[in-house]
């Protein structure tokens, strides 16, 4: 097993393995039901906060944030953030926490692997907040859509627009289906970027990284669809802000960082 397969089933088996996690979204999803959907998010978002604690506590690594700009309330949007590794999922969820505005109600859009391998507290968690799943067998885009439209009525989602993991540290160009839906319905991105978690890694061109035990996560502003005259300039925009905020972030893994350290 390489390093970063290590990192990886050590932070995806913490929600399976420790029992805190299915008796919370238990007790979760009956305030769901029970329409009590403020409580039932305000305990989501703390499991997710617990999650990313734990891992980088057994991971010994520090997080360096910047989101002190970022304003959630009061209108739902796309939250957008680079996918390096599946190690940025526990920050992204924990946002909510991690930001102090522990009662914003988070969606997601997710693959198929959601139901085909059946992880319990996942599933259970994708129908708490009413994640959009997707079929990489059988798209439906009219259907697909439909779901994405009627979640952002309530709740804001996160997802990747490169598509994929690229285990890198390099931005890769966003994939256009669901930005092009956002644009059309004039929908804010707010626009994240996650560095150094290629130091989970082995391989030495992240030697440096894997020293200095540092993550940065940050906010790297708003993209409004309003201000665009077209598709192409609002994903250029996108594109540009995670890609500037990246080249910053990578230059203070040695050195030192004015956000906040949890």
């Amino acid at each position: 097993m390489s390093k970063l397969s290590f990192f990886v089933t050590l932070c995806y088996g913490i929600p399976i393995l420790l029992p805190i996690y299915p008796i919370g979204l238990f007790i979760s999803y009956l305030l769901k039901i029970t329409k009590f959907d403020d409580a039932s998010d305000r305990i989501n978002n703390l499991l997710a906060y617990l999650w990313y604690r734990i891992f980088f506590i057994l991971a010994r690594r520090k997080l360096v944030l910047d989101l002190e700009k970022w304003k959630p309330e009061n209108k739902n949007r796309f939250l957008i953030c680079n996918h390096t590794n599946s190690l940025e999922v526990p920050l992204v969820v924990a946002l909510p926490f991690l930001s102090g505005s522990k009662d914003v109600h988070l969606s997601y859009l997710g693959g198929d692997i959601i139901q085909r391998y059946k992880i319990i507290p996942l599933m259970m968690h994708a129908r708490i907040v009413e994640a959009v799943i997707y079929s990489e067998k059988k798209p439906n885009f009219r259907n697909f859509k439909t779901d994405v439209l009627r979640v952002l009525k309530k709740r804001s989602i996160f997802l990747y627009p490169e598509g994929e993991r690229t285990y890198t540290e390099e931005i890769r160009p966003f994939q256009t289906g669901v930005l092009k839906i956002a644009y059309k319905f004039q929908i804010d991105l707010d626009v994240f970027v996650v560095s150094g978690l290629m130091g989970f890694s082995d391989e030495s061109i992240y030697s440096e990284m894997a020293k200095d035990k540092k993550v940065y996560f940050s906010f790297c502003g708003t993209v409004s669809a309003k201000d665009h005259v077209d598709f192409e300039t609002y994903l250029n925009h996108a594109q540009k802000l995670m890609k500037d905020k990246k080249r910053e972030l990578e230059m203070l893994h040695n050195s030192s960082f004015n956000g906040k350290s949890f």
